[in-house]
């Protein structure tokens, strides 16, 4: 027969073994370590806007340098080349290359992740493009979506950052076919399934975090074509954490999907044009956990060049709350419930 100071030892033993149960998992998510995300639209930095930054490179980012800066990665997609080097590849409306020393400009911003998977990176064929991917690897930013043949540009961009290990792949899903890579011919990633699939389950294998870029749908397109919710519902099945969309120069709505969040069109951020067409991007603020997502942040800011001169600028008051309103409006039949505080939308996961 056990003595009782065995068993009111016993107990107290069982409880404590409880207790640590309970509060260990709390406080081992209250420590859990955070990486802080930050994503824009298209960046052009050729035509008129070159001369300024090669004279000036912090000139774009005078209103929103906290923003930029106050990351620990900060992904956009670069619309055409840098380099001076190549002929036209495929004749079309618009042709984009941009001065290799721009580069400084995408440094000064905090820019370190990029996509080249665009309509626009190959407009100066092989030769720009080998330039490009030279110029960004000299000056330590990562990239992913384009390269000498097929394998490197499905190849993800590995980066680890407060023990926290994320890759980057980038698609293009727009024309001209002929920017796409081959087995032996350079170019962009194309957005198909086999390729989705193996290349996300495959970044999942190596990477606590997986974020995919789409280059698609259709310019000034507010509304999501079908196979954009495919691809990214796709992506997320397949191991997928964030999905980025670029290419219709104006914002489009987002969606939680499962584990995962899509934003279906960021807009523009920096670029070289003055079109009336465009007015308002957002700039999306992520908090990851090995775990995952945690919160998303919506920042509107004005793009009308015509206005602020290539300087995005942080919208604030009734004009915040007009984009994020109609963020919420793109994004409600989708389902995603975003939260307007101050001058900016937040998602909680």
């Amino acid at each position: 027969m056990r003595s009782p100071f065995f068993l009111f030892f016993r107990s107290v033993f069982l409880s404590l073994l409880l207790l640590v149960g309970m509060v260990f998992p709390l406080f081992a998510q209250a420590t859990e370590t955070q990486l802080t995300a930050t994503f824009a639209g298209d960046v052009y930095l050729g035509g008129s806007l070159e001369s300024i930054v090669l004279k000036n490179p912090a000139y774009p980012f005078l209103f929103i340098r906290e923003l930029c800066t106050q990351s620990d990665l900060f992904f956009v997609n670069l619309e055409g080349p840098l380099s001076t080097r190549g002929d036209i590849y495929v004749e079309k409306t618009f042709t984009f290359r941009s001065n290799p020393q721009v580069v400084k400009c995408l440094i000064e911003g905090g820019l370190n992740v990029i996509s080249l998977a665009n309509n626009h990176i190959m407009d100066y064929g092989p030769e720009a493009l080998a330039d490009t991917i030279a110029v960004l690897n000299e000056n330590g930013i990562y990239h992913a979506g384009a390269g000498s043949d097929l394998a490197q540009a499905r190849k993800p961009a590995l980066i680890e950052k407060n023990m926290i290990k994320v890759a980057f792949l980038s698609y293009n899903c727009t024309y001209p076919l002929e920017f796409n890579a081959g087995v032996n011919k350079p170019g962009t990633a194309r957005g198909i399934d086999r390729y989705i699939i193996e290349d996300v389950k495959n970044a999942r294998s190596l990477a606590d975090l997986v974020v995919i870029s789409f280059h698609w749908s259709a310019e000034l397109l507010k509304e999501r074509k079908p196979y954009q919710a495919y691809f990214a519902k796709l992506a997320i099945d397949s191991g997928a954490h964030l999905v980025i969309g670029h290419h219709p120069h104006v914002i489009q709505g987002v969606e939680v999907y499962k584990h995962g969040l899509i934003v279906y069109s960021l807009g523009n951020f920096i670029f070289a044009s003055r079109s009336k067409s465009v007015q308002d991007g957002l700039i999306l603020k992520v908090q990851f956990t090995t775990s995952g997502l945690k919160t998303a942040t919506f920042y509107p800011i004005n793009i009308n060049n015509l206005q602020v001169n290539f300087q995005p600028t942080p919208l604030t008051g009734r004009e915040a709350r007009r984009v994020l309103s109609e963020l919420q409006t793109l994004s409600e039949p989708y389902g995603a419930l975003i939260k307007i505080i101050d001058n900016h939308g937040v998602i909680n996961f």
